[in-house]
């Protein structure tokens, strides 16, 4: 009995030990799994090189929403065009600029899958605004005056959201031209990261309040290795160049950064011609892992990085879509695409120009007044089938005439044969 009763207390207090430690590494576990964020609209992805191994490098069409309801009042030329792009579940945002002749701020506008469905203008931000990030429930607006944060949450109940900034930051040295966002763990707590293609970096505190300053980071890119991706010193429209980036997290709360560039073919007066990127099917994607260490951004990479065809849909959208709008939507812990669009929202394009005295009606055959959502999509894990919304790896049937039309300029050196009559490219 005695010897009973020892063995009883020993497999109690081995049952109590291990109950103990069954807790405590639940808990870490727990942690580990909310460390990044407990907003349930933000995903983190488990292996985001891996994923990108998974990269499709031929564009898709996501959606094409209609846009006859975008405000003629905005159309202008050259002074009103889509600056930032980003997925938020099923809804598409933008922003735009505004002529400031007209109007004094830029504007932010929220698609659904078929349509318009509204926007709001940003007082004060002054009429030049940026590339846009989103993470979870924030979305992130540079302009001329500060960043603009917003909550999205509205959109979950189908409503729109309210346009009132949670709060406004100066930009603290993080370019005003595009902003990526996502979550980190800074100083145990869960922050929010921002940072421009430059590799300036910045802490946003949270719950995030007026008045409240974003926290610069100092970079350490000294684990940055060239990547034939990178923008040259001495750019021209010919390199490579950077126009958009994205930030994503994984799951052990390390930030990467997506690098989105693109070059062109066919510059100058083609380009003129059949709009502003020419004829260009050029652009590619690199990866960048951000670990924050104290108050340091440390940026090594490349850790991966792609070539890719964007899908044209439209006979007057040709060419590279980084150069106009594009970000990165996490769809699962597997699963990410990268949104991008060719063309101006609406039928801005065609309408700016009053359509050459061709009726709209006719143009429109050619280019539907609608805002194109296109992009690449990763492969489902161990399969070929694309991830998510986009059906089929696609490319549009009128690509190959670019192609052959592309080939044929190159071959009589079309620079050359304007130049006999004073033309210049």
């Amino acid at each position: 009995m005695k010897h009973l009763r020892k063995t009883l207390a020993l497999l109690l207090a081995a049952m109590m030990a291990f109950s103990v430690f069954a807790a405590a590494a639940f808990g870490a576990a727990a942690a580990s799994a909310s460390r990044v964020s407990k907003d349930t609209s933000f995903i983190a992805l488990n292996d985001p090189v891996e994923a990108f191994s998974r990269l499709g490098t031929f564009g898709v069409e996501f959606a094409a929403p209609d846009s006859t309801a975008f405000p003629e009042e905005f159309i202008t030329v050259n002074k009103n065009h889509i600056q930032g792009l980003a997925r938020y579940g099923e809804y598409t945002i933008i922003d735009v600029n505004s002529d400031p002749d007209n109007h004094p701020n830029g504007w932010v506008m929220v698609y659904s899958s078929t349509k318009l469905l509204g926007y709001w203008e940003m007082e004060g931000a002054g009429s030049h605004v940026g590339g846009i990030g989103i993470a979870g429930d924030y979305l992130i607006v540079p302009a001329d005056n500060g960043k603009f944060l917003y909550d999205l949450s509205p959109l979950k109940s189908g409503e729109m959201p309210t346009g009132v900034p949670l709060a406004v930051y100066a930009h603290n040295g993080i370019g005003s031209g595009s902003t990526a966002l996502t979550y980190v763990e800074y100083q145990g707590q869960p922050a929010l990261l921002c940072g421009d293609y430059s590799y300036n970096f910045g802490i946003i505190t949270l719950p995030p309040q007026q008045g409240d300053s974003i926290i610069r980071l100092t970079t350490d890119t000294s684990g940055i290795e060239p990547c034939e991706f990178d923008e040259p010193d001495n750019y021209t429209e010919m390199d490579w160049g950077v126009n958009n980036e994205a930030l994503v997290s994984d799951v052990d709360g390390n930030a990467w950064m997506f690098i989105l560039a693109s070059r062109l073919t066919l510059p100058g007066v083609v380009a003129d011609l059949i709009g502003e990127s020419g004829m260009d099917y050029e652009d590619a994607a690199s990866l960048y892992k951000v670990e924050i260490q104290g108050s340091t951004a440390v940026v090594t990479g490349p850790h991966a990085a792609k070539q890719l065809e964007s899908y044209d849909s439209y006979l007057f959208a040709l060419g590279s879509h980084f150069r106009f709008a594009a970000s990165v939507q996490v769809l699962d812990a597997d699963n990410f695409a990268i949104i991008d669009s060719p063309s101006l929202p609406g039928n801005l394009f065609l309408d700016a120009v009053e359509a050459k005295g061709i009726a709209k009606t006719v143009m429109n055959l050619i280019r539907p007044n609608a805002l194109p959502v296109n992009g690449f999509v990763t492969r489902q894990v161990g399969s070929a089938e694309p991830a998510s919304f986009a059906n089929i790896e696609s490319r549009n049937p009128l690509n190959w005439l670019y192609q052959v039309l592309l080939w044929f300029l190159r071959i009589v050196k079309l620079d050359v044969v304007l130049g006999y009559f004073g033309v210049s490219l």
